[in-house]
């Protein structure tokens, strides 16, 4: 059964109602991504996929092979973040490669740079930030091919974050200011579905988190532009954009931690940890590990030292 609660047909030819049935089960996918994390919609998703493949046997104009090309991209790369987020990595990664294979038999260089964001994205989660750069730089060349604006922007900013957790804070900043500056330059630039999440909102969040790992590992007066930057975009997220939200949350009660706002920081921490009440995210779990060292390392002081039982309560 689909995302849509309808028996997909057998199909002898394809044409474009089977690409846009392909693109609207994304969607739906992708939104129950966004809200309750991939572990809500993986299975289902790669169940979907495996009809969606299926497809590619039939025959079919060589514009409608492109569309379709693209369109199964989109949903494989999906598939591969909703096996990140549900922590599986190395299935992220293959997902991901074939994934890419796809944009480009589809021609589609802005879907490529964005399918190499997300493979750079799990090698960051995993500390591996030389891996990132790699795939980030990759998926720059990409979007540059694509003459995407809102792509290179995105693509800065999560260098900025490699090069933050390589404690390179002068390239972190500089490519700071690369990611705002093409994101000014993207005026009306028209995006496509797999990249409308990144708004100016979530740019504010990217360099809100680069500021917040600039301040765990290299100087901790960048907790204030770090809150500065995560204050504001936390109110901002909907309930549409939960998990994103929560992880603001989370870097925003670090911040406050360095900065010595106890009483803070465990407000904040305890907003997170209720949002993510009804999200499946692996992910989560492993972003609240850093929240709960420094909130440990802070235990002769109360607040802190109930944030971190509240973190081990809600992990085991």
């Amino acid at each position: 059964m689909s995302a849509t609660g309808m028996e997909p047909r057998p199909v002898g030819r394809v044409g474009m109602p089977e690409v846009q049935r392909v693109e609207e089960e994304t969607r739906t996918f992708r939104a129950l991504d966004y809200r309750y994390g991939g572990g809500w919609c993986h299975e289902a998703a790669l169940a979907q996929l495996s009809w969606g493949y299926r497809l590619l046997e039939a025959a079919s104009t060589e514009r409608v092979k492109a569309k379709l090309c693209a369109a199964l991209g989109d949903l494989t790369s999906l598939v591969g973040w909703t096996a990140f987020d549900a922590g599986f990595p190395d299935a992220a990664h293959a997902r991901f490669d074939r994934a890419i294979e796809l944009a480009r038999e589809g021609g589609d260089n802005g879907l490529a740079a964005n399918i190499l964001y997300r493979k750079g994205r799990v090698y960051l989660h995993y500390d591996a930030p030389r891996e990132a750069l790699t795939a980030f730089t990759q998926g720059e060349r990409a979007a540059v091919a694509a003459g995407s604006q809102v792509m290179l922007s995105l693509l800065c900013a999560n260098q900025a974050w490699a090069q933050a957790k390589l404690g390179r804070r002068d390239e972190a900043i500089r490519l700071i200011g690369r990611a705002d500056e093409a994101y000014y330059r993207a005026g009306d630039e028209e995006v496509p579905v797999w990249a409308r999440f990144f708004d100016q909102n979530d740019l504010a969040a990217m360099i809100g988190t680069v500021y917040t790992e600039l301040a765990l590992g290299v100087d901790p007066a960048y907790a204030l532009p770090g809150c500065e930057e995560l204050g504001g975009v936390v109110e901002r997220y909907g309930p549409d954009m939960t998990r994103s939200r929560s992880f603001c949350l989370v870097m925003l009660a670090i911040d406050h931690l360095l900065m010595g706002d106890f009483d803070e920081a465990a407000a904040v921490g305890a907003r997170a940890l209720a949002a993510a009440e009804s999200m499946n995210s692996a992910r989560f779990a492993d972003r609240l590990r850093p929240l709960e060292a420094e909130a440990v390392r802070r235990a002769e002081h109360p607040e802190a030292r109930g944030l971190a039982e509240r973190i081990a309560t809600f992990a085991a």
